[in-house]
């Protein structure tokens, strides 16, 4: 079987050289240190970020989401028509994202991933995959004070982000990401994510585009997402184990990211019980075309039981007879 992760990754680690961009932030708030000195440490931990995932022998990476402000606002603040308000907090989590506050026509400008993507490609010999957070989660999430519809709101930010889709598929980009984490919690969204998935798809050439939900389960909608346009489906397995049932009962012809392991509890898992239970699956799913991954980013655990983590998953693939 193939590995992946989710997204995110632990920027700050405990020891002295995994401080570096916490030393780097701190000084810039001093007035001691540059945005380019900061940006020059995130692209450090950025490099160590991919070398963690190479040597656990992950074969789709990402940049760990080293530079992002968060999952809404680094997004959204650089599409016209975006204000960026106050902290809210992000799902049921510890962590919080800056408000995308709308007030005037959603549009793209720029292109708002290329370069980071662009440099974590050139540092690892893995694929990287880009993850661009989902146009129904967005418009959910964000504080509309132009459109007054959810459902015109979530459409404007598909247009815009399937012109990054665009542009990012135009520069190489093999591996597509889009989060709906909103779809565990709203399931009665399914149809307009499905609307909006179509505008992204449409602009994603021949590169893999994966459905990611996570932060809890989609069980009562499972059948209906493998009808979706997209390449491969992410689930969370382990807030959402009532998801697990579902896979076992009906199976999938697309593609699974299976996320086994648990990126919020410290607890090691045991590869062997992870690797014995997927096998169970193979007659419902095609192992050989799916993924193991985490239940989402790493980015709520240590750094290094991230590493850990990212080993657990390395060795439940390789028990089940596909990991390098």
């Amino acid at each position: 079987m193939q590995t992946t992760v989710v997204g995110t990754y632990p920027r700050i680690g405990d020891t002295a050289g995994e401080q570096v961009l916490r030393r780097a932030i701190a000084r810039f708030d001093k007035g001691a240190a540059s945005e380019s000195d900061v940006r020059s440490a995130e692209r450090e931990v950025v490099r160590a970020v991919l070398r963690e995932q190479a040597s656990a022998g992950i074969h789709v990476v990402t940049d760990g989401q080293v530079s992002w402000y968060d999952s809404q606002s680094h997004v959204a603040r650089a599409l016209e028509g975006i204000e960026v308000g106050g902290l809210v907090r992000y799902f049921d989590t510890n962590t919080y994202y800056r408000q995308p506050v709308v007030v005037g026509p959603v549009r793209w400008t720029n292109p708002i991933l290329l370069d980071a993507w662009r440099f974590a490609q050139e540092a690892s010999k893995a694929p990287v995959k880009a993850v661009l957070p989902g146009p129904v989660t967005l418009a959910t999430l964000a504080l509309d004070r132009h459109y007054g519809k959810t459902r015109v709101l979530a459409a404007a930010f598909a247009d815009a982000l399937a012109e990054e889709v665009a542009v990012l598929r135009l520069a190489g980009v093999q591996h597509l990401q889009v989060d709906e984490p909103i779809l565990t919690r709203r399931p009665e969204d399914l149809a307009l994510v499905a609307e909006t998935l179509g505008t992204l798809c449409a602009r994603k050439g021949s590169a893999e585009l994966t459905l990611a939900t996570y932060f809890g389960d989609v069980a009562k909608i499972y059948r209906d997402l493998l009808e979706l346009p997209i390449d491969v489906l992410g689930l969370d397995l382990v807030q959402g184990a009532k998801t697990w049932a579902q896979v076992v009962r009906h199976g999938s012809e697309t593609p699974l990211s299976l996320g086994v392991v648990d990126a919020r509890n410290t607890k090691l898992e045991d590869p062997q019980a992870l690797a014995t239970r997927v096998q169970e699956l193979g007659d419902r799913v095609d192992l050989d075309r799916a993924y193991l991954s985490p239940s989402n980013g790493l980015e709520f655990l240590p750094r290094e039981r991230a590493r850990q983590k990212l080993a657990v998953l390395a060795e439940t693939a390789r028990r089940i007879g596909g990991g390098p």
